[in-house]
C-alpha cells in the first residue's frame, strides 16, 4: 500500500499543485516556521499552503523546522531561530501565561479534530446510523468501551454535554497513549475510540471503523469555530518584519480557499508538500474529515483563544483571562 500512495504521490507531484509561482527560487525570501511535527495533518493549511505554491506567490520560500519536542514548540521563534510558529492551544495558552511576547495572526484549524469511530461489529450489533441525531449516537454507544488520550476528556465531555447526556455514566473511558490505540481498537480491548489523524483514518480505513461522531465537521457547537491550531510570530519579528507576516497570513488564507474549494487540488498540494506518506485511502479519508475544520479566513479569535482554557491543557498552566488581556496576544492585519 505504501509503495503505491508513493507512486501516487510522485504522479500528483508531476502534474504539479494549483497556484504554484513561476517565480525563481533565488527571488524568494526565506521565512522560517517553527513546528511541533512535519508530517501531522491537524495542520493541513500549512502543508497545502507550502505544496499548493501559495507561499511562493507571496514571494515567500518557506522553510520548515521541527522542534526538539513539540513541547518545546516556539522556543526558536522567541529566540530569533525561526519569524513563525505554529503553535497548539496547549503551547500558545502557556506562553499567554508566561506573558511571552508571542503574536498570533493565522489560524489553521477551528474545529475538534478529535472524533469517535466505533469498530464495525459494534456498529452492526447496535444498528448505528449517522442520520439520526447527536443524541441517539451516542445513546446507542452506552456500556461500550472508548480509548481515548489522557487529557482530552474536557472534549468528549463537551460531545455528551451537548446531547444533555452524563459522559461519566454512559460510557467506559479506557485511556490509551496515541500510538497504542489502533492496535487497541483492532485487538478488540476497547470497542471505540475518541482519537485524531493518524489513529482515525487508520482506524476507519484499514480496521472497518464507523465514523459515529464528527466533531470536526462542527456538530458540536462548543467544539466548533475555535481556535486549535495558530501561527505566530514575536513581537519583535511582528514590529521588524509586518510585510512578511502579513503574506504568511495570505498565504494561509489561499490554502484554505483552496481546501474549501477543491478536495482534488488539497490532495495535489499535499502530494507536493512530499512529507505526507499516509496510503492514499486513508489520505482521502482525513481531507475530507478536516476539511470542514478548517477555518474559511485565517482571523484569530480573542473569544475562542479564552474558550480554549476550557477544554486544552495548558503547559505549564492557563492564563486567568480576568487578569490578562487576550488581545494583547493577537496581531491585527490589514
Amino acid at each position: 500500500m505504501r509503495r503505491i500512495a508513493s507512486i501516487f504521490a510522485y504522479i500528483c507531484a508531476l502534474l504539479g499543485a494549483s497556484g504554484a509561482s513561476a517565480q525563481p527560487s533565488a527571488s524568494l525570501q526565506p521565512v522560517r516556521i517553527e513546528v511541533p511535527a512535519a508530517t501531522n495533518l491537524q495542520f493541513l493549511a500549512l502543508w497545502v499552503a507550502i505544496g499548493g505554491g501559495c507561499f511562493e506567490k507571496e514571494g515567500l520560500k518557506p522553510q520548515i523546522i521541527v522542534a526538539a519536542s513539540p513541547r518545546e514548540t516556539g522556543q526558536l521563534m522567541l529566540h530569533g531561530g525561526a519569524e513563525v510558529a505554529l503553535l497548539p492551544p496547549p503551547m500558545f495558552l502557556g506562553y499567554i501565561e508566561e506573558h511571552e511576547p508571542i503574536q498570533l495572526f493565522a489560524s489553521l484549524l477551528a474545529n475538534e479534530p478529535i472524533n469517535i469511530v466505533v469498530s464495525g461489529q459494534a456498529a452492526n450489533a447496535r444498528n448505528l446510523s449517522a442520520k439520526v441525531s447527536l443524541k441517539e449516537r451516542l445513546l446507542a454507544l452506552k456500556g461500550l468501551k472508548i480509548g481515548l488520550a489522557s487529557e482530552v476528556t474536557p472534549r468528549l465531555k463537551a460531545i455528551y454535554d451537548a446531547a444533555g447526556l452524563d459522559v461519566g455514566k454512559d460510557i467506559t473511558r479506557v485511556v490509551i497513549a496515541g500510538p497504542d490505540q489502533v492496535q487497541a481498537f483492532a485487538d478488540g480491548k476497547v470497542d471505540a475510540l475518541f482519537a485524531h489523524t493518524p489513529y482515525l483514518e487508520t482506524a476507519l480505513t484499514e480496521h472497518h471503523g464507523f465514523l459515529v461522531v464528527e466533531a470536526s465537521h462542527g456538530e458540536v457547537a462548543a467544539l466548533a469555530d475555535g481556535e486549535i491550531h495558530t501561527l505566530a510570530t514575536s513581537k519583535e519579528t511582528a514590529a521588524k518584519n509586518p510585510v512578511m507576516i502579513e503574506r504568511v497570513r495570505r498565504a494561509i488564507a489561499d490554502a484554505e480557499a483552496i481546501i474549501h474549494s477543491s478536495p482534488e487540488t488539497t490532495l495535489r498540494a499535499l502530494a507536493a508538500y512530499g512529507a505526507i506518506h499516509e496510503p492514499e485511502k486513508a489520505l482521502s479519508t482525513i481531507v475530507a474529515i478536516y476539511g470542514p475544520a478548517v477555518p474559511r479566513t485565517p482571523a484569530v479569535s480573542v473569544a475562542a483563544i479564552q474558550h480554549d482554557a476550557q477544554l486544552y491543557p495548558a503547559h505549564p498552566k492557563a492564563p486567568d483571562f480576568t487578569k490578562v488581556r487576550t488581545a494583547d496576544f493577537v496581531l491585527t492585519l490589514n
